[in-house]
C-alpha cells in the first residue's frame, strides 16, 4: 500500500475532539439549529438523522401525498428516494449545458397541475438562478391556482449566494446534509432551515412524534465512528482503506445507494445524538475559515488544468465550490493516473436518476445533457 491523498475528507482538528467529549454542554440540539439558522440567514433550524429525512419530513408536514415533486435527473439518489418514500412521484428535469443544474426552461415547462413541490438543488456549490425560479412558480400558482412549495437543495452548497444573496433566503425551506463528505459536518446529521414559524413547529412535532429516542448507546458508536474517520483519512492508512474500498470490502460501510432500490438507512428515523450536534456546532465555527479555503484550492485545480482536457463550468459568482468537479472523457485513465501520483479523484454522482432501474417507472422522455454528466464527471481533493 502507499500514501494516497483521499478525494474527502472532513475538516476535523482538536477542537472537534473536545466538542465530541465535551457531554456537559447543555442542550446542543437547540443551541445547533439556532446557530446554524442564524448563520444561512432564516429564523428557524431543526436537525434531523440525514438530510433526506428533513426532506421526508418537510413532505409530510405539507400534507403532500401522491403528488408531483420536480427533481434534477442529476442529482443524489437520496432526494428522490425521499419523494417517493413519502407518498409521492419525482419527475425529472434534465441539466443545463451551461450548468450542472437543472435546465430552467425544461423546468418551466415540467410544472403541470399536479406539481406541489420543486427540489431546487444547487449542485457541487453552484448556484441556480433562484429569481428566475419564483418567478416561474409564482406564475405557475396563478395558472393552477394552488400553492407550490419550493425547497432549496443545499447539502452542496453551503453559503452558496445567487446576485449577492444566500440561495437559502428564497423559497418554503432549505435543506442541508452533513455527513462526512460535505462542507461542514456533524458525523451524521442533516438540517432544515426555514423562516416559516408553522412549518418550524410542525416539524419539531413531527421529529418528536416519529423519531426513535436516541440513546446513550447511539453517541458512544458515533464516537467510535468520529475516531475511525480520522484515522481512516489520514494520507498514510487511506492507501489502505481505499483498496479495502476498491475490493468491496467497506460497501456495508460506504455505499448509499442501489440501482435498483428506493430504500433509506436504518437509522433515518432516529433522533439526532448530542455528539453530533456539538460537533455541528464546532464545524459551524470554522466555516469561514473552510470554505475560504475549499474555494481557493478548487480554483488553483482550475489554473493548474486549464490546458489539459477536462472541462470545467464557468466560474459562476456566489459558487462555493463544495466540490472541483471536471467533465473529462476518458474517466478511468483520469483516475488511474491520478492513483499512481498518490491522489484520489472521485466519482460523485456516477448516475442519471431517471436510468436507474429502480426509477425506469417514472422516467419521462430522455435526460442526455444529464446522462454525460454522469459518465464523464470527477472531482479533485480541494478540502482544506
Amino acid at each position: 500500500m502507499f500514501k494516497l491523498t483521499p478525494r474527502l475528507k472532513p475538516n476535523y482538528t482538536f477542537s472537534d475532539w473536545i466538542a465530541a467529549l465535551n457531554i456537559f454542554q447543555k442542550n446542543p440540539i437547540d443551541s445547533y439549529e439556532k446557530e446554524f439558522a442564524n448563520k444561512f440567514q432564516n429564523y428557524y433550524g431543526v436537525m434531523f438523522q440525514h438530510g433526506r429525512t428533513g426532506l421526508y419530513a418537510l413532505l409530510k408536514v405539507w400534507e403532500l401525498e401522491n403528488d408531483e415533486v420536480i427533481c434534477p435527473a442529476y442529482t443524489c439518489v437520496v432526494v428522490p428516494n425521499a419523494i417517493v418514500l413519502s407518498g409521492n412521484i419525482p419527475v425529472f428535469v434534465d441539466s443545463s449545458k451551461e450548468s450542472f443544474n437543472m435546465n430552467l426552461e425544461l423546468l418551466e415547462k415540467t410544472i403541470t397541475e399536479k406539481t406541489k413541490a420543486i427540489v431546487v438543488t444547487h449542485i457541487f456549490g453552484y448556484p441556480m438562478d433562484v429569481v428566475k425560479v419564483q418567478e416561474i412558480v409564482k406564475n405557475a400558482e396563478q395558472k393552477y391556482g394552488h400553492k407550490i412549495y419550493v425547497i432549496q437543495d443545499a447539502a452542496h452548497s453551503y453559503g452558496a449566494k445567487w446576485q449577492e444573496k444566500l440561495v437559502t433566503k428564497y423559497g418554503d425551506a432549505a435543506i442541508f446534509g452533513s455527513n462526512i463528505s460535505k462542507v461542514i459536518n456533524s458525523i451524521f446529521g442533516g438540517m432544515v432551515s426555514t423562516n416559516s414559524k408553522e412549518t418550524y413547529e410542525k416539524l419539531k412535532s413531527w421529529r418528536k412524534s416519529n423519531s426513535k429516542a436516541s440513546g446513550f448507546s447511539k453517541s458512544i458508536k458515533r464516537f467510535i465512528y468520529f475516531v475511525a474517520v480520522n484515522i481512516a483519512f489520514n494520507s498514510y492508512v487511506y492507501g489502505f482503506v481505499n483498496w479495502l474500498e476498491r475490493i468491496g470490502a467497506l460497501d456495508r460501510f460506504v455505499k448509499y445507494f442501489e440501482e435498483d432500490k428506493i430504500y433509506f438507512p436504518t437509522d433515518w428515523d432516529m433522533m439526532p445524538s448530542s455528539i453530533e450536534a456539538r460537533v455541528g456546532r464546532n464545524q459551524l465555527k470554522k466555516y469561514n475559515y473552510i470554505m475560504e479555503n475549499r474555494i481557493k484550492n478548487a480554483k488553483n485545480w482550475i489554473n493548474k488544468l486549464q490546458d489539459e482536457e477536462c472541462q470545467f463550468m464557468q466560474d459562476m459568482q456566489g459558487s462555493t465550490y463544495s466540490h472541483c468537479v471536471a467533465l473529462v472523457e476518458n474517466r478511468d485513465e483520469w483516475l488511474e493516473k491520478y492513483r499512481n501520483e498518490g491522489i484520489q479523484l472521485g466519482i460523485l454522482i456516477e448516475y442519471s436518476i431517471p436510468y436507474m432501474k429502480a426509477y425506469e417507472s417514472y422516467k419521462r422522455g430522455e435526460y442526455p445533457v444529464s446522462l454525460e454528466y454522469s459518465k464523464k464527471s470527477i472531482n479533485f481533493p480541494n478540502w482544506v
